[in-house]
């Protein structure tokens, strides 16, 4: 039984296997075709959520967040939902409209089971509900007014607040539209509202304001993802900040001695500056405006620091300027020798300032080698680098500068003296011994003939002087005797050894001092006399120059400079320095006068013989004619007329300058003053003796007459209607012997006489000579030469 009651049962339940087999084939199951998916909706939007169900057999809804919204399509309390429903084609769709805030939430949907049937269940989707802060100005707002005042260095804190919003704003800080605010630091804070999903935004800007923020926008930008463009919040700051100060210079290149001028620029809020300027920390006395001017500047000043400070109410800013001076290289130390032994190693220094930096070299004695560059330089002594080191330091644009330094080998001393010497017997002798030692030698002994001589004694001195390689050490000898002359022995002592060497000293053969002397102020004396007598008789001779005479009596003195045109006036000085001329003495001579030179040579040697000195005579001879003469002083020969004493020869009818024979203006139209007679006792002759046609000789050829002081009154010959010519033909001829026959009588108190006979004379064919002539003699003590 239990046997056919189990195999009846199988037997149903397969029948229902099978009839549920056969009702799946012909309806089929139901199931999702589509399900709805994660969307985002902006607040106030519609929003549909899709959910499609083959072969339903259950009922549809949809849940929010889990809750049940129902099963009708127009659902019950919730009045902005709906479901749309379309049965042939399986749409169950939930359509939201508006969305809401609250909207926001996980959806699904669901098929309940049926006979047969299982539950359905589709995938959660959430919906998201965007909600953006309002653009007014109680949701999105700056908690400061613009324009905001502010002071540099001063924080300020701005805040940006954004209201409430889903999901939260996002807020930057932004200058003049740029990113960010330079100097800041931005603090966002959220804040979430209780049992909502809204957020409010915070955002706080903390600053130090500055210079660059006066004027500035700044701005609070604040974002959302619903916004299409941002909401902006701006304020203008006003920043009061203490000047910014810059310093400018007028030349890119400053050199020594130059003017430099500095301009302070200056910009501040407020904008009322005051300047003020200093160098080195010390202030500049004098009006204070926006430039500075430097006068010759000078090289102590390269580095120095010129600042330019600049205040207002808010503050005081300093900017500084660091001179650079260029100037020509200088030594800050001059260099010194060196001395060292053999193998050690010295250093020399070339402690040179210059800008820019000079470009120093080395150089060994004359050579043109550079040995060496830079500021010092080492080296090892010995005999092959001592001697003389040459630094030369040159900065470009400048002079080079150079110094010179010598490095010695320290050793035993070497005397190289002079090897004889000289002195005077009885006077202060001085032996002198060069010494080379490097080190100074510590000791220098003088002797002679193996004695050593003390310095301490009273005829003994020793001096020594210090040179650049030793020393010159000098032995001095007082009241030189004739045993002091000979040899004496140098011998000079370091710590490295000594060394000797003889000088002699020789007795000196020379005039006394007295004589030199003498000889040297007589040789000056007489330089001098010379040079004040060639003065004066140039003085002289300007002071008796006439136009006229020039003019009418020089022709032939022009034409031929090789002869003689000089008169030459012996004069004695008397004791008043009164000079008296002889009435009778007579000299005439002419410049054509065409006697040989040895002739004229004789006849001056043999007039040399008759000189006169200030003693050999009392009282001077004057002419009748001469009443105030005494009162000349000084060499000088007043005037005397004597025109009355004789009469010029008659002017001829032409007058040729280059004749010989001269036949133009006589000189009878000459001022008697000016006349070769006048004032020369020897060209004057007697009245008795002169001649309208003779007086003035011959101009064939020049004569030379001479007539004694008596020629007038002794010879009654002369004496006619008609004299003889005053120079006879034969004057040249006998002038030799007429000379010697000249004699000095000092006791007439006359001048002497020089005697010659007018018979001895010799006539010459033409009487219109026009200069006068007489030769010339050497000047001497007492006598004065007056020219013509």
């Amino acid at each position: 039984m239990n046997l056919v009651h189990f195999e009846a049962k199988w037997a149903e339940i397969l029948c229902l296997v099978c009839v549920s087999f056969l009702l799946t084939v012909v309806y089929g199951e139901q199931r999702f075709i589509q399900e709805p998916e994660n969307t985002t909706a902006k607040h106030g939007e519609s929003v549909i959520l899709s959910c499609k169900v083959a072969d339903r057999r259950g009922t549809v809804q949809w849940t929010k967040d889990g809750f049940g919204l129902g099963t009708d399509e127009e659902l019950q309390g919730f009045s902005r939902y709906r479901m749309e429903v379309d049965d042939s084609d399986g749409v169950y769709n939930l359509h939201i409209q508006p969305v809401l805030v609250e909207d926001d939430a996980v959806y699904q949907c669901q098929v309940g089971g049926a006979e047969g049937e299982r539950h359905l269940k589709s995938a959660s989707a959430k919906l998201t509900v965007h909600f953006p802060p309002k653009d007014s100005d109680d949701q999105v707002y700056l908690d400061k007014l613009s324009p905001m005042e502010t002071t540099a260095g001063s924080p300020v804190r701005i805040t940006c607040e954004a209201g409430l919003s889903t999901p939260a704003s996002t807020i930057k800080w932004l200058m003049d539209g740029k990113d960010s605010v330079p100097g800041s630091q931005v603090n966002t804070t959220k804040l979430p509202q209780h049992d909502s999903i809204l957020v409010a935004v915070k955002s706080r800007l903390d600053l130090t304001p500055e210079r660059k923020h006066h004027e500035a926008n700044i701005s609070c930008q604040v974002s959302h993802k619903s916004l299409e463009v941002p909401i902006i919040r701006t304020l203008v700051m006003l920043v009061k900040y203490p000047p910014e100060v810059k310093i400018s210079v007028d030349s890119a290149k400053i050199k020594e001695n130059d003017d430099v001028k500095f301009t302070c620029n200056a910009e501040g809020n407020p904008p009322e500056l005051r300047y003020r300027w200093e160098v080195n920390d010390v202030g500049v006395v004098g009006d204070q405006t926006t430039q500075y001017i430097m006068n010759r500047i000078q090289r102590e000043s390269n580095g120095a620091r010129v600042a330019c400070l600049v205040s207002n109410s808010i503050g005081t800013t300093k900017a500084e300027h660091t001179l650079s001076v260029e100037y020509a290289p200088r030594f800050k130390k001059e260099p010194t020798d060196i001395d060292e032994d053999e193998g050690k190693s010295v250093t020399l220094t070339c402690d040179i300032d210059g800008n820019p930096p000079p470009e120093i070299v080395w150089l060994h004695q004359e050579g043109k080698k550079v040995i060496n560059l830079g500021a010092k330089l080492t080296l090892t002594v010995s005999p092959d680098t001592v001697g003389i080191y040459h630094c030369r330091a040159g900065v470009t644009g400048f002079p080079e500068e150079s110094r010179s330094m010598r490095v010695y080998m320290r050793g035993a001393p070497q005397v190289t003296p002079i090897e004889e010497q000289f002195g005077l017997e009885g006077d202060t002798v001085e032996v002198e011994c060069n010494i080379q030692s490097i080190p100074r030698p510590s000791e220098v002994v003088w002797s002679k003939n193996r004695h050593k001589i003390d310095p301490n004694e009273s005829r003994y001195n020793v001096l020594q002087e210090t040179t650049p390689s030793g020393v010159k050490n000098t032995l001095i000898i007082y009241d030189a005797r004739p045993d002091d002359f000979g040899v004496y022995n140098c011998t000079a002592k370091n710590g490295y050894g000594s060394h000797t060497s003889e000088i002699e000293l020789k007795r000196q053969q020379s005039l006394p001092l007295v004589t030199t002397l003498v000889a040297i102020i007589g040789g000056i004396v007489f330089l001098i006399v010379v040079v004040l007598i060639i003065v004066l008789f140039k003085k002289k001779g300007k002071g008796y120059k006439d136009s006229g005479l020039e003019k009418h009596s020089m022709r032939s003195s022009d034409r031929s400079s090789t002869h003689d045109s000089v008169l030459k006036v012996d004069t004695r000085t008397a004791t008043g320095s009164d000079l008296s001329p002889s009435e009778d003495d007579d000299y005439s001579s002419h410049d054509d006068w065409d006697t040989n030179e040895s002739t004229v040579a004789n006849a001056r040697r043999h007039h040399d013989h008759f000189r006169y000195s200030a003693g050999d005579f009392s009282e001077p001879m004057f002419s009748p004619k001469q009443e105030n003469a005494n009162n000349n002083s000084g060499g000088y020969v007043q005037y005397v007329d004597y025109s009355r004493d004789y009469n010029p020869p008659p002017p001829p009818l032409n007058y040729n300058r280059n004749s010989s024979c001269s036949t133009g203006p006589p000189l009878n139209n000459v001022d008697p003053r000016y006349s070769a007679a006048y004032g020369n006792p020897y060209l004057r002759v007697p009245s008795s003796a002169r001649s309208a046609q003779n007086i003035y000789g011959s101009t064939g050829g020049i004569e030379y007459g001479i007539m004694p002081p008596g020629a007038g009154t002794t010879h009654s010959s002369d004496t006619g209607s008609t004299p003889q010519n005053l120079y006879a033909v034969g004057a040249l001829q006998n002038l030799n012997n007429n000379l010697n026959n000249m004699t000095v009588s000092s006791n007439s108190n006359t001048y002497g006489h020089i005697g010659q006979s007018r018979n001895n004379l010799r006539s010459s064919a033409n009487t219109n000579n026009h200069y006068i002539m007489v030769p010339q003699t050497d000047s001497r003590h007492g006598v004065h030469g007056t020219h013509i």
